[in-house]
């Protein structure tokens, strides 16, 4: 599986919440985002899409897991709470990030995969704190499933690595060249 490295910065987002199992709440969360787009004629505005999975299924009931099926702010765009749009901050930070081909269903297996094998096999850490996102780069209503591209990022705590002879404990280093014939 490769992966790569990132930084995301934090983003203002308009979001649809559902609860309930991942399998389930995405798709019903994706049905409130899309009906309010068509609403007001913006999906062809929405380039990029964003599914943050707030819960680890591991530790929350499967009833309990929420699910933001979220897109940029577009100008013009407001929440409208009554129609369940809410507007959020999401925050930024440092992921492992794997480009899925293929189906949305297989989402859930592979991000499983990255978090549980991949992330602790380079020797990081998964920050549980922050939410798993996945950034949707096609639009599904004209793109085939075979050729949807999805990142799926799994959030991660950065590994700080002192710099090569940063040690103040040496004091001064002096570096010369004796005896050195050139010819």
């Amino acid at each position: 599986m490769r992966v790569t490295y990132r930084y995301i910065r934090p983003m203002t987002v308009l979001y649809a919440r559902s609860m309930g199992p991942y399998s389930v709440s995405a798709s019903e969360a994706w049905r409130t985002m899309s009906a309010f787009l068509q609403r007001h004629n913006a999906r062809s505005k929405v380039k990029q899409a964003f599914g943050y999975f707030r819960d680890n299924p591991r530790t929350i009931a499967a009833e309990l897991l929420r699910y933001d099926a979220c897109v940029p702010v577009i100008p013009g765009l407001e929440a409208e709470p009554e129609a369940g749009i809410g507007r959020q901050t999401l925050p930024g930070g440092a992921f492992a990030v794997h480009t899925h081909v293929g189906s949305y269903s297989e989402a859930g297996k592979l991000l499983s995969r990255l978090h549980s094998e991949i992330v602790p096999s380079r020797g990081l850490s998964v920050d549980y704190t922050r939410a798993f996102v996945a950034i949707y780069l096609n639009d599904p209503s004209v793109t085939r499933e075979v050729h949807r591209r999805t990142e799926l990022c799994v959030p991660v705590i950065p590994v700080r690595m002192p710099a090569a002879s940063n040690n103040d404990d040496q004091g001064d280093i002096s570096v010369g060249v004796s005896g050195l014939r050139v010819g």
